[in-house]
């Protein structure tokens, strides 16, 4: 009888997940831009196949800021206190998303 309020916990936990993303300054600002991006495709009659496309590089760049917004916090928490080496992880993880978002982007052209 346990199993159908585990499933439904992990419901939760996954919408309480979401809500702390919007409290992300950068993921709103993402949720925004891809929101136009996504209605520019549908205003601008692109066909189905672009459309899919644009969907899939928003959402792309939204989970790909989820990662790294829970990388950042798992970092702040291990280690509070400003450290060089966080900083340099956090900047090394910006990158790598960033390449693996824009590479992707450029290789569906």
């Amino acid at each position: 009888m346990s199993h159908p309020r585990k499933f439904l916990n992990s419901f939760w936990y996954a919408f309480h997940g979401i809500a702390l993303l919007f409290s992300e300054r950068n993921f709103r600002i993402q949720i925004v831009l891809g929101a136009l991006a996504i209605i520019f495709a549908f205003l601008l009659q692109l066909s189905s196949v672009n459309r899919i496309i644009v969907i899939l590089c928003v959402a792309l760049v939204l989970g790909s800021e989820a990662i790294n917004s829970s990388m950042e916090r798992l970092l702040d928490f291990i280690s509070p206190e400003r450290r060089e080496e966080i900083r340099q992880i956090k900047d090394i993880m910006a990158f790598v998303i960033g390449v693996w978002i824009f590479g992707n982007a450029l290789l569906a052209r």
